[in-house]
C-alpha cells in the first residue's frame, strides 16, 4: 500500500534525473543500440522517418480541421496531422538522443517542441464534449488569470506532457533556455495545474484513461518538478488512479478491452511504476502488487498464431507484441514467455507517434535473449470467461478461441458466446475487430449500429430476427470449463444475453478435440422454450474465408493451405451466405462473411454442428 502522502519516500533530486530512465549509464545503452546488429533494421527506417521530416513542413492544426469533429464526427481529418506532429517528435527525439552530432536533427526537434507548445490544445477535438470557446466580452482587465479555453486533459494531452518531459531530459541539456522554459511552463498550463484543481471521470474509471492519463502526469512531474512537496502533490492525487486502473483487471490478468489496449494501459502503467521506483529508491514498487504478475502473462495467453490475436472487444486481428515491455516484464518474471522478435519490418512507433513504447523498445529490449514461437498451450481466463487453446501439430497450427462474459466490457461488443477458429495462418471462424473510430461509434445510442460492435457481427445465435443486446444484464453463466490432454470443453448458459420472453434456456457447448487427427470443433446450442414451436433459429457464424455450400449437410471454407468443413444435419438447417463489409480500425475497407444456418423446424431444438479441418484438397 502507499503511504498516505508519498513526500517521505521520495529520494532527494538528481542533478541528472534523466538518467532514472536507465539501469547503466545512458551512453552505453546508446552504444549498444547503435552497435548492435539486431538494431540496425529500426535505426535505418528511424534514419529515412528522419530524412523525410527535414524535407517537409511541420504541417498545421487549422480550424477547419479542428470543427470537423463536431459537424460529422469524423476523426480522421484533423488527427493524421495531429499524430504527424508527434511522429516527428518521436523521430527527432530517438535521432538527437543517438546522433547527438547532428545539428539538423536537433534543430528538427526543437521546431517540433515549438510548434507543439503553440498549439490550440494537446486534447483531441473529439474528446471534447462541445467546442471550446473564449468568452471575451466579460473578460477584465484586471483579470490575472484568464481561463485557458483549450485546458483539459485527455490521453493525448496527458501523454504529450510525458513526451515533452522525457525527451527534454534525456537530449535537452543542449536546448535554449527559451525552449525548456516553454516546455515547463506548457506542461504546468496545461496539464500539473488544472490536473489539482479538477476532478477529471478518467479519475474514476479502471481502464486503460485510468493508467495512461494518470500514469503519464505522474511521469512528468516526477520530470518536471524539482520541489518534492510540490511533486507530492501530483503524485498523491495520481497514485489513486494508477491503482484503480490495475483493479479494472481480474485475477486471471485479462483485459478485457482487447490486446491493443493491454499494451497501451498496462504499458503506461508500466512507464510510470518504473519511474516511480528509482525516484523513491525502491520505496515504492507498483510492479510488485500480485496482480501484476497475471497481468504481464496475458499477451502470451492472448497471441494465437504469429501475429494473430485472440481480438475480441476493440482489438485489431493482427499485432506486434510490446517487445520493450516484454522484456521488461521477462526480468521480472521468468514465466513471461519472450517471444521471436526482430526489428525487421518494423515500425519505429505506432500510428499515433507515441514516444514513451517507442523508446523503451530500444533501451528495455535485450538483443542477444533469443525468442521463440508462441507455445502449445490451453487456457480458461476465469474472470474474463476466456477459453483459448494453441495446438502444435506436424502440419501447422490450430486455434480456438471463445467467450462468455457480458455485454457491458470496457470497449463492448455484444458477443456473449462468441467463438473464433484458425489453422496456420488463416483466421476462418473470425471476429471483426475493432471499427473505425468516430464519434458516434462511442455514442451509446448509435454504437451498436456498428456491424464490428453489433451481435449481428459475431458468431452468435438469432431468435425471431433478435440479436443480443447490450448492458451488464446481459451476460452469460459459465457451466463447465475443462482442459485436458486430448480435449477442451466449455459450456456456458446464454440466455440472459437476450431480452426474449418465453426463452429459458440457451446453452452452448464448445468440445475441442485435440489430437484425433487434425483439431476439430463440435457445437452445440440447446434451446428451452416456455412455448416449443414458432421460434425462428439462425445459427450465424463470421467467417473471414468465404463460405461454400458444397452439397446438402455440408458448408467448406478453402484456405490457402486449409479446408475447414462444417457438418450439419440438412433436414434441421439450411446455409445462406451475406457478405458484411465495414472499415476496420485503420480505415480499411475489410469483407467478412455471414454464414447464416436457417432452421428449418422448430420441434427439435437441439443444434449440433462439427467443424473439420483438412488439407485444402485432401480429405
Amino acid at each position: 500500500m502507499i503511504h498516505p502522502s508519498i513526500y517521505e519516500q521520495l529520494a532527494d533530486g538528481s542533478p541528472d534525473i534523466g538518467n532514472w530512465l536507465f539501469r547503466e549509464d545512458r551512453e552505453v545503452v546508446r552504444n549498444r543500440v547503435m552497435s548492435e546488429p539486431e538494431f540496425q533494421p529500426i535505426l535505418e527506417q528511424l534514419a529515412a522517418d528522419g530524412e523525410r521530416f527535414l524535407g517537409q513542413p511541420i504541417t498545421e492544426l487549422p480550424w477547419t480541421l479542428f470543427r470537423r469533429v463536431w459537424e460529422d464526427g469524423f476523426r480522421k481529418t484533423y488527427e493524421p496531422v495531429y499524430f504527424s506532429r508527434r511522429q516527428r517528435l518521436t523521430t527527432f527525439g530517438l535521432l538527437s538522443w543517438l546522433h547527438p552530432e547532428r545539428s539538423d536533427y536537433q534543430d528538427g526537434l526543437l521546431d517540433t517542441v515549438w510548434a507543439i507548445c503553440g498549439e490550440f490544445s494537446w486534447c483531441v477535438p473529439v474528446h471534447f464534449d462541445s467546442p471550446p470557446g473564449f468568452r471575451t466580452a466579460r473578460y477584465s482587465v484586471h483579470e490575472q488569470h484568464v481561463p485557458d479555453p483549450g485546458i483539459g486533459i485527455d490521453l493525448f494531452a496527458a501523454e504529450t506532457a510525458f513526451a515533452l518531459a522525457e525527451v527534454m531530459m534525456l537530449t535537452g541539456h543542449s536546448w535554449p533556455e527559451t525552449i525548456r522554459d516553454r516546455v515547463y511552463r506548457e506542461v504546468h498550463r496545461r496539464v500539473f495545474a488544472p490536473f489539482l484543481v479538477n476532478d477529471f471521470f478518467w479519475e474514476h474509471v479502471r481502464n486503460n484513461w485510468a493508467a495512461v492519463c494518470a500514469g503519464s502526469i505522474g511521469a512528468a512531474a516526477i520530470y518536471l518538478i524539482e520541489d518534492k512537496q510540490e511533486l507530492a502533490l501530483v503524485l498523491d492525487k495520481a497514485l489513486p488512479t494508477v491503482q484503480l486502473f490495475l483493479e479494472g483487471y481480474g485475477e486471471d490478468g485479462a483485459c478485457l478491452e482487447g490486446y491493443m489496449y493491454w499494451g497501451y494501459g498496462f504499458g503506461f502503467y508500466t512507464y510510470f511504476a518504473e519511474l516511480l521506483s528509482r525516484r523513491t529508491n525502491g520505496e515504492v514498487d507498483l510492479l510488485a502488487t500480485p496482480k501484476v504478475k497475471a497481468v504481464a502473462l496475458f499477451q502470451q495467453r492472448c497471441f494465437l498464431h504469429g501475429r494473430k490475436v485472440v481480438n475480441f472487444s476493440d482489438s485489431p486481428a493482427e499485432a506486434d507484441v510490446y517487445i520493450g515491455l516484454t522484456h521488461e516484464m521477462a526480468r521480472r518474471f521468468p514465466e513471461v514467455q519472450l517471444p521471436a522478435y526482430t526489428f525487421q519490418d518494423k515500425a519505429v512507433y505506432d500510428h499515433c507517434g507515441r514516444w514513451a513504447p517507442a523508446f523503451r523498445n530500444l533501451i528495455w529490449f535485450e538483443p542477444k535473449t533469443q525468442g521463440e514461437e508462441w507455445k502449445e498451450a490451453s487456457i480458461y481466463l476465469a474472470d474474463a470467461q476466456w477459453m483459448v487453446s494453441r495446438v502444435e501439430k506436424a502440419e501447422g497450427t490450430f486455434c480456438f478461441a471463445a467467450k462468455g462474459g457480458c455485454n457491458d466490457e470496457p470497449h463492448n461488443h455484444n458477443d456473449v458466446g462468441h467463438f473464433i477458429v484458425m489453422a496456420g495462418e488463416e483466421t476462418f471462424l473470425a471476429d471483426m475487430g475493432a471499427g473505425q473510430y468516430t464519434k458516434p461509434y462511442f455514442a451509446p445510442a448509435t454504437r451498436y449500429s456498428f456491424i464490428c460492435n453489433s451481435a449481428l457481427g459475431h458468431s452468435v445465435p438469432m431468435i425471431d430476427g433478435v440479436s443480443q443486446q447490450a448492458g451488464a444484464a446481459y451476460k452469460a453463466t459459465v457451466r463447465q470449463a475443462d482442459i485436458t490432454a486430448d480435449d477442451d470443453r466449455f459450456v456456458v448458459e446464454l440466455q440472459d444475453a437476450y431480452a426474449i420472453p418465453g426463452l429459458q434456456k440457451l446453452e452452448r457447448s464448445w468440445t475441442w478435440r485435440k489430437n484425433s487427427g487434425l483439431p476439430r470443433l463440435e457445437l452445440e446450442d440447446h434451446y428451452v422454450f416456455l412455448e416449443q414451436a414458432g421460434a425462428a433459429l439462425t445459427e450465424r457464424f463470421i467467417c473471414q474465408v468465404q463460405p461454400r455450400v458444397a452439397e446438402a449437410g455440408r458448408v467448406e471454407l478453402v484456405g490457402a493451405g486449409f479446408k475447414l468443413v462444417l457438418s450439419y444435419d440438412e433436414a434441421l438447417m439450411e446455409p445462406f451466405v451475406e457478405p458484411l463489409a465495414f472499415l476496420n480500425h485503420f480505415g480499411q475497407e475489410k469483407l467478412y462473411y455471414a454464414l447464416d444456418m436457417r432452421v428449418r423446424v422448430t420441434d427439435d431444438l437441439d443444434r449440433r454442428l462439427h467443424f473439420e479441418f483438412y488439407f485444402e484438397g485432401l480429405e
